[in-house]
């Protein structure tokens, strides 16, 4: 039987990071350090949403309301309900989805009562990291073979709820993050802590391609402007994007792995305050290097 201290999300953070631009096969070390930092981010989210709650019960609605100080973060998190919402609704009744009408939820009906301004509902802004990542996915679709092809569809399908029953995979994330069994979780908030293992995965992985992309433009500082801010770190020499036809089949394959020293660069420029940053000489909020919000 798995004990609290035998739970990992190894092989779904390697998934994961392969569908977000890293190598198909990932470096183990990489892997494991992503996945520590995955889990202490969330450990510190719970904390700070239970200054929310009463201290020991935990709702979706105080995982969310961490997240009212990033509008685009907050919208797309919106699209992701209305997704389940929407795929959920077509698996039991095959019904045709008007995507015209908001579904409703509990989750959603708070965001909608915390959003004074209706920013947080307004799905016409361009969302430019996640298209960004569906470029990214795009281009390196057009690398792969045949069969690394169906093994990348399956690592963008991979999540924190994706193997086993939903149930189990509850189970399994509350004991991640809780093994103690302190916090009432309640099923709404291991949710939202999912999509936030998720969206901190996709993060880190963004990051470190920007790193890799820094550490390859030397001292000429307009060198990564060609091409797109993520995407361009796959992309060497007369295969960048001022091509007309660039052979991709020797962009993605040739890309060694993520390495540690690259999501360490990740984390210190993150967790390090840069020269000159504006917070009014206060002291920064304890959520300011945290990734999903």
């Amino acid at each position: 039987m798995e004990t609290d201290s035998d739970i990992t999300y190894y092989n779904e953070i390697s998934l994961m990071m392969f569908g977000f631009g890293d190598s198909h096969k990932p470096n183990p070390e990489t892997v494991r350090l992503v996945e520590s930092i995955v889990l202490k981010q969330l450990r510190t989210i719970v904390q700070e949403a239970l200054k929310y709650s009463d201290g020991k019960n935990l709702k979706g609605e105080e995982l969310i309301f961490l997240m009212r100080h990033n509008k685009q973060k907050m919208r797309r998190f919106v699209k992701y309900l209305i997704n389940k919402h929407n795929k959920l609704k077509i698996q039991v009744d095959f019904t045709e989805i008007n995507l015209d009408v908001k579904p409703k939820s509990d989750l959603l009906e708070f965001i909608e009562r915390i959003d004074e301004t209706e920013e947080f509902t307004d799905l016409t802004e361009f969302d430019e990291v996640k298209y960004e990542r569906q470029l990214r996915a795009d281009r390196i679709s057009q690398a792969l073979d045949e069969k690394k092809y169906l093994d990348f569809c399956k690592a963008r399908c991979a999540s924190f709820l994706s193997k086993d029953t939903t149930y189990r995979s509850l189970v399994k994330l509350r004991l991640w993050i809780d093994p103690k069994k302190e916090i009432n979780f309640k099923d709404d908030a291991l949710d939202v802590i999912a999509y936030y293992a998720y969206e901190t995965v996709a993060e880190i992985t963004d990051y470190a391609l920007l790193v890799r992309m820094d550490s390859k433009s030397g001292t000429d500082p307009l060198k990564h402007l060609t091409g797109s801010y993520y995407t361009s770190t796959m992309f060497n020499g007369r295969h960048k994007f001022e091509e007309p036809n660039p052979d991709y089949s020797k962009v993605y394959m040739s890309q060694p792995p993520i390495s540690v020293n690259e999501i360490k660069e990740v984390m210190r420029r993150v967790c390090t305050p840069q020269a000159g940053r504006i917070h009014f000489g206060g002291k920064l909020p304890e959520t300011q290097y945290l990734f999903a919000l």
